[in-house]
């Protein structure tokens, strides 16, 4: 019995020490602030206080949040309205300066127009006064009536205003009378060279693939066996493809290898080169350079399309064909893109004859010639 009473209250006293060791968080009313209290103080007043405070400082952090949200959504709008803001005057500013442009671009090509009419103008004046030199003072255009300028130029004039493509008796503006006083004989013809590209040749003779008129420096004999291996390359070609309609690439790239070779022969030739500075020179050195770039480009048109008539040449002016005056001569040329050459020692008097013959003929229609009529831009302006 005393044994089962001492175990007992061992028990009670391990219990109420082990309770006591408890300790229980509450929240002092008075400083607000937690407080550690052992479950041997404890009172049901701080269980409800301590729950009511959780819960108030649970609804007054949903209102600091609630309000911080707020804050942050206005912060929020007051960006996306600047951003807004930036955005429209950005658009603004891009459309601002796009209609800049547009009008600098009109400004420009206003300016760019106004320099082509004034230099369509200035063209007209120069016309104008060419041609009252050449009506009026042939005598001082001697220069341009030998190496064809002259003669050029009233092909042109004549080909814009009056020249048809091909002369038709039936239906040409010239009386029967008017052509007999512009006929050509063969001796006048034979001493007239027109000119296509590098070709030169005679306006009574017909042309073929073969170049009759080298440059001056380039029919030297230094230059002669290159000179005929590129005509030997070059007839091959032509009698290649008039045979199978198509000239090989073996033979094109051993006529361009002839041509390259001869090139730069002619290019570091010392002789050619202190010949040149020697006796002052230079024009006969630019005239073959030039030459041999147009066989070069005549080479790449083939290369290109396969077109062989540059090579080949083709038929001259026939005055069977195309009526022997000059108004079938000039519409053979206008056609076939063909010039007057210089004129070659000797034949001047042929060019001095058909000088004459084509100002009476352009005097015809020198009246309503526009590229004649230069205006004024000052008017213009105004």
């Amino acid at each position: 019995m005393t044994k089962n009473t001492i175990t007992v209250c061992l028990l009670c006293l391990v219990a109420a020490h082990g309770a006591m060791a408890q300790d229980v968080v509450v929240v002092d009313p008075v400083y607000r602030y937690p407080t550690r209290v052992r479950w041997a103080v404890y009172d049901p007043y701080y269980a409800v206080t301590s729950r009511i405070y959780a819960q108030a400082d649970l609804i007054r952090a949903q209102g600091d949040a609630a309000v911080d949200f707020a804050h942050a959504r206005n912060l929020h709008a007051d960006a996306y309205s600047k951003e807004l803001d930036n955005w429209k005057k950005e658009l603004r500013i891009y459309w601002e300066r796009k209609t800049l442009a547009e009008q600098k671009k009109l400004e420009l090509d206003q300016v760019r127009q106004i320099a082509r009419m004034k230099y369509l103008n200035d063209q007209k004046w120069q016309n104008s006064r060419l041609w009252d030199r050449l009506k009026n003072h042939s005598e001082l255009s001697g220069p341009n009536i030998r190496n064809g300028s002259a003669l050029n130029f009233m092909l042109a004039r004549i080909a814009a205003s009056s020249l048809p493509y091909q002369f038709d008796p039936k239906t040409s503006r010239y009386s029967e009378e008017a052509l007999r006083q512009l006929d050509l004989n063969d001796d006048l013809l034979s001493h007239i060279t027109l000119a296509q590209g590098p070709f030169k040749f005679s306006a009574s003779q017909t042309v073929d693939g073969t170049i009759s008129l080298w440059p001056y420096i380039l029919r030297w004999e230094d230059f002669e066996t290159t000179r005929s291996a590129f005509e030997a390359a070059r007839l091959a070609v032509v009698k290649e493809s008039e045979a199978s309609g198509q000239a090989s690439v073996e033979s094109i790239q051993r006529m361009e290898a002839s041509l390259m070779k001869l090139t730069n022969e002619f290019h570091s030739s010392q002789k050619v080169r202190q010949w040149v500075k020697q006796r002052n020179r230079f024009t006969h050195f630019y005239s073959g350079d030039r030459f041999l770039q147009e066989l070069d480009r005549e080479i790449l048109q083939l290369e290109k399309s396969g077109d062989i008539r540059p090579l080949s040449g083709q038929s001259g002016y026939d005055p069977k064909i195309d009526a022997d005056h000059v108004v079938g001569l000039l519409c053979f040329m206008n056609r076939n893109g063909v010039e007057f050459a210089p004129a070659k020692p000797g034949s001047e008097f042929a060019y001095h004859n058909l000088f004459v013959l084509m100002r009476g003929l352009y005097l015809t229609v020198a009246e309503d010639d526009e590229s004649l009529q230069p205006e004024n831009l000052g008017e213009l302006a105004k």
